[in-house]
């Protein structure tokens, strides 16, 4: 089932709270100390519009800054330049999340666009390579200081080559190899080794990923281990563990425009665009969390950190080695990664996150002594009441299960039809249907693919208990989220209607 997908189902709220943050000032007084203004009443200029086109969500660690980015257009140009960011921009596109984007935004589809270096290469656009140089740029330190580098302002003017204008990069967070199983940390190749990992980038990324033995799938739905950073870890499943001091890369965002909408603008505007990027530069490295300080969010969160051996560092690092030496033996990045490695030599690392955390023991409500009813499960209208505390327990962040899960859920039984209804605690309304059998000892629920299950197939067994409450163990998720299970089974389930 994915009505409960993460990061989607407040998507309105957080919109509304973000635009009261504007409202207040938040996001105001980001003018770089030296800056000369080009603020212009707006009568002085004509009334335009152009649309910033958004892989991410509204609620995403990018969403203030382009909040801010919007902001400071409308007060340098009096109104005058109006930016409208369209989130999930790629929805419709025909390339996935980012590269979607970015082939959005050079066909003209979209002015503006926001993308992380790490998608560039999967749209032919090889500038932002060296960035991906796996363990190259692995500290908060040297992340801000190639973002405000005259190597970053090489960078963004390369994108010239593809039809497109850099405005500003920014850091967003450092990349770790994350496990979503259990007790299995991701710590040397032999860890990776046939497990499936989720990307978001098939290029550097990948092959870094098969490197280590694992296989690389593009937003996989089912996946053993992902890269991901701590502030986004909880968009996986279950109790992901972060491998701490090992960092895959940085992710940097990167705000573009197509070359020709720019040069469209006057010379003013042009101006106000690059002096509120810059503000929103400003901005996201002021306000980023440290490594550390994400750390402690995620640690406080349910989440888990380990490092990994003196040996098994050395053991990584030789298994990435040929992909290393693909973006080091390239003589187009010659000068570009000399210029990174001295700028590495010069910094000073600022400390990798501290190990914390265990998984904790996940609660099991199939008792070996339970005896599951044959047949189908009695008609009728059934529904439970779930806490944070329902899905804490069965290996979820509590942040998750505060934000996405908890809430009253309703099961309809009806001669082998089944509806699902789910009202969360932000009063957001989301359901499915499906046709349910029994196939063998177990109840087989297969959801109808005009819904926002998409197919999914759940096998379970059910026992009236001596309450009279309708309880379920979840046998199989042949397809569908983890977090399903604690659905059917977090809590026994009573009747309210016939």
């Amino acid at each position: 089932m994915q009505p409960m997908s993460k990061h989607s189902v407040q998507k309105g709220l957080v919109a509304i709270l973000s635009l009261i943050a504007v409202s207040f000032g938040l996001v105001t007084q980001l003018q770089p100390a030296g800056a000369v203004s080009h603020t212009l009443p707006a009568e002085q200029m004509p009334s335009t519009t152009l649309r910033l086109a958004v892989a991410d969500t509204n609620d995403a660690p990018s969403a203030p800054i382009v909040l801010a980015f919007v902001e400071q257009v409308q007060q340098r140009s009096g109104g005058s330049l109006v930016i409208e960011p369209v989130w999930e921009a790629s929805a419709d596109t025909e390339a996935e999340y980012e590269q979607g984007v970015i082939a959005a935004v050079r066909v003209g589809k979209y002015e503006l666009g926001l993308a992380a270096t790490r998608a560039w290469e999967e749209q032919g656009v090889t500038v932002f390579q060296p960035l991906q140089m796996p363990f190259l740029i692995d500290n908060d330190a040297l992340a801000i200081a190639v973002a405000t580098s005259e190597v970053a302002t090489q960078m963004l003017e390369g994108l010239s080559a593809a039809g497109l204008a850099g405005l500003a990069m920014w850091p967003e967070d450092l990349r770790h190899p994350f496990s979503v199983v259990p007790g299995h940390p991701l710590l040397s190749p032999d860890d990776f080794a046939g497990k499936t990992i989720r990307t978001t980038s098939m290029d550097v990324t990948a092959a870094l990923v098969e490197a280590l033995g694992g296989t690389p799938e593009f937003l996989a739905f089912e996946y053993q281990g992902a890269e991901s950073g701590l502030r986004q870890g909880a968009s996986l499943t279950g109790l992901p563990i972060a491998t701490g001091n090992v960092v895959f890369f940085t992710k940097f965002q990167v705000l573009f425009a197509n070359s020709a909408a720019f040069e469209n603008l006057d010379e003013v505007q042009r101006a106000i665009l690059r002096e509120a990027a810059a503000a929103a530069q400003q901005k996201a490295i002021a306000d980023r969390p440290s490594e550390a300080e994400a750390a402690e969010f995620w640690c406080a969160d349910g989440g888990s950190i380990v490092l990994a051996s003196a040996e098994q560092l050395v053991a990584i690092q030789a298994a990435a080695q040929p992909v290393i030496d693909r973006i080091a033996q390239n003589p187009e990045h010659a000068e570009v990664l000399a210029a990174l490695q001295a700028l590495k030599a010069a910094t000073s690392p600022t400390p990798w996150a501290d190990a914390c955390g265990s998984p904790p023991t996940l609660a099991v409500s199939n008792d070996a002594e339970t005896v599951w009813s044959e047949g189908v499960p009695p008609n009728g209208i059934w529904m439970v009441e779930l806490s944070a505390d329902d899905f804490v327990e069965r290996g979820m962040l509590r942040s998750v299960a505060e934000r996405d899960w908890a809430g009253t859920y309703i099961f309809t039984l009806a001669d082998g039809e089944f509806s699902f209804t789910w009202i969360s605690n932000w009063d957001f309304v989301a359901g499915c249907r499906a046709s349910y059998q029994v196939v063998g000892d177990v109840v087989r629920f297969t959801y109808h693919r005009d819904t926002l299950c998409e197919g999914e197939v759940t096998d379970a067994q059910w026992h009236l208990d001596a309450e009279g409450r309708l309880a379920f163990h979840v046998v199989e998720l042949i397809t569908g989220e983890k977090e399903i299970r604690g659905i059917w089974e977090a809590q026994p389930w009573r009747k309210i209607s016939d």
